[in-house]
């Protein structure tokens, strides 16, 4: 979709110089590079299947269906262990492979979860279906029953997979296949993406059940941001992952990111009405329209799938924004505006609403502007604000979550000079207000203090720090690239995608517990990622900006050692 030239001209005032930026996406690559871990472990295990060849020529032996079987000796130690599982034919010499990609990865200290497990973990996860990425360096997430490793959402327990749709923004194929491989499935994929960060985008090279389409942003200042799976089944049923996650090692390793899961959605009767199938919240019309907004042919296979299927058992809200300059009623369709609509119709509050502090969570941070009416309290506070009583009552607190300079000297990631964080060092010094807004990311109480925290969250909490109205779980940070700004319309520049829990339409209550309640309700804890009570930052602390990676030599106050 194109803008209108007015919106053209004032979108380059939105360049928030977020991660959503072509800057960041360099500083991105670029840390990557200069990490000791950050490479794909794909790229290892290429070279290690060449190296370890001789060691696993009896495994090689049972791949009898390899379409290279004529010269095996010659051609099976130069590919790589995802070619390798791409080739073979049978059910056995997939799960040789398998066994070699465990075997080769846990030499990278990667512990691989029990497969054939997954569907009893998700059952429990009820009624939120929410998880965070587990942490390899912290092993106190490990047997947490809400923790997730990539491979566990494509587990056979939930069924097999015979095409899946990837949207996301940075990728790497290698590392993505790697996770398929793992899980002992064997499919058609589509992605697409923003970035490439693997070694084949620069060898144009990609196995031949990918397709791959990078997205085409109508300006420079936007971003495909998006993170959205879409898993076809066997029975062609579907499933859809909403994440916060990138496609690639770092992000899944040793970084705080959500997940929201959805049940197995089946196929309708061929007697179905077009409405049929509808979730509650209208989850498949607006994924629908969402798809729609590409305008892209080969997503047609996908819009098809999600409308043959049923939504009914999905109690949660889809939020997504489009780019674009979006005028009356359609401006309620995408980013805060879309939030707000629903806000509005089921959010419910106590006579005390004020008293709820809004809190946002996010890992990069915009251009807000010079002073905090300027946008945040002008569209964001307003939207966050909305609830189903009506009248006029003053603004909540504002209380943002992002992690100072001492948060990431006492990371994982810093260890590695990488980082998932961005704001630039120039934004901030003409913005420093908000540094008064400003909280220490905290989550001791799940073990991911060090785990930098990637995701994006948005939520209000009662004052005894023991209740919450509804919960945002999204790819979008706090930017205006990310939500929009409204003037005459609502002007967007990202993709993004994200859902929306509402206690009504979960629990039939009006707020969800986020912690153990005395009286015994049967209502379950909603798991939110950072701790209680907010920690404000005390003085001298500053915000992590790009560019301020020190020598990890010089941190003697680490906690994460």
């Amino acid at each position: 979709m194109q803008m209108d030239m007015e919106a053209q001209a004032f979108s380059r005032v939105l360049a928030d110089e977020d991660c959503d930026s072509s800057e960041s996406i360099k500083a991105k690559k670029e840390s990557q590079e200069t990490s000791e871990t950050g490479s794909s472990v794909t790229n290892e295990m290429e070279q290690m299947s060449i190296e370890s060849s001789d060691q696993t020529q009896d495994s090689q032996q049972n791949i009898s269906d390899s379409s290279s079987r004529n010269n095996e000796q010659d051609v099976i130690p130069l590919m790589s262990i995802v070619d390798m599982h791409q080739t073979c034919n049978s059910e056995e010499s997939r799960e040789e492979v398998r066994k070699m990609a465990i075997q080769i990865t846990t030499q990278f200290g990667i512990s691989i979860a029990e497969p054939g497990e997954f569907a009893k973990k998700y059952a429990l996860s009820a009624p939120y279906h929410l998880f965070y990425t587990r942490v390899e360096n912290s092993k106190e997430t490990y047997n947490q029953q809400l923790s997730i490793t990539f491979p566990e959402i494509l587990d056979r327990s939930l069924g097999e997979i015979v095409n899946s749709l990837h949207l996301n923004f940075m990728v790497d194929v290698g590392w993505l296949c790697l996770q398929y491989l793992l899980a002992g499935q064997c499919t058609d994929m589509m992605i697409l993406y923003g970035d490439r960060v693997d070694h084949l985008a620069t060898l144009e090279r990609v196995p031949s059940n990918i397709t791959m389409i990078e997205v085409d942003m109508p300006t420079d200042f936007g971003c495909h941001h998006t993170k959205i799976m879409i898993l076809q089944y066997k029975d062609n049923g579907i499933r859809v992952v909403v994440s916060t996650a990138n496609l690639y090692l770092d992000d899944w390793e040793n970084r705080t990111e959500g997940l929201w899961i959805s049940p197995h959605l089946p196929l309708l009767p061929e007697s179905a009405r077009p409405n049929d199938g509808e979730s509650p919240t209208g989850f498949k019309k607006d994924l629908v329209r969402y798809l729609n907004k590409y305008g892209y042919p080969a997503l047609t296979q996908w819009i098809r799938a999600v409308q043959r299927a049923d939504f009914s058992d999905v109690n949660v809200f889809l939020v997504a924004s489009v780019p674009g300059s979006h005028k009356y009623k359609e401006a309620n369709l995408w980013g805060f505006r879309k939030l707000a609509h629903v806000l509005s119709r089921h959010a419910t509050l106590p006579p005390d609403a004020p008293e709820w502090p809004i809190i946002a969570q996010s890992s990069s941070v915009g251009n807000f502007g010079p002073k905090f009416n300027s946008w945040l309290l002008k569209d964001i506070i307003r939207c966050m604000s909305q609830e189903t009583t009506k009248g006029l009552k003053s603004h909540p607190n504002f209380q943002f979550i992002y992690p100072s300079i001492q948060n990431y000297k006492q990371s994982f990631d810093y260890q590695y000079l990488i980082s998932p964080l961005c704001y630039s060092a120039e934004v901030h010094s003409k913005q420093q207000w908000i540094v008064s807004y400003l909280y220490q990311w905290k989550a001791k109480r799940t073990g991911r203090d060090c785990a930098m925290p990637h995701i994006k969250s948005y939520t209000r909490i009662s004052p005894d720090l023991k209740r919450i109205p509804w919960f945002v779980l999204t790819s979008a940070n706090l930017s205006k690239s990310a939500w929009g700004v409204q003037r005459s319309n609502l002007d967007i520049n990202n993709y993004e995608a994200g859902v929306v829990f509402i206690p009504k339409l979960i629990t039939g209550t009006t707020t969800f517990p986020i912690e153990d309640e005395e009286d015994d309700s049967t209502v379950p804890v909603f798991p939110i990622p950072y701790d209680l009570p907010l920690c404000r930052y005390e003085a001298g602390d500053s915000p992590y900006v790009n560019g301020c990676h020190l020598d990890p030599q010089e941190s003697t106050s680490s906690s994460c050692e």
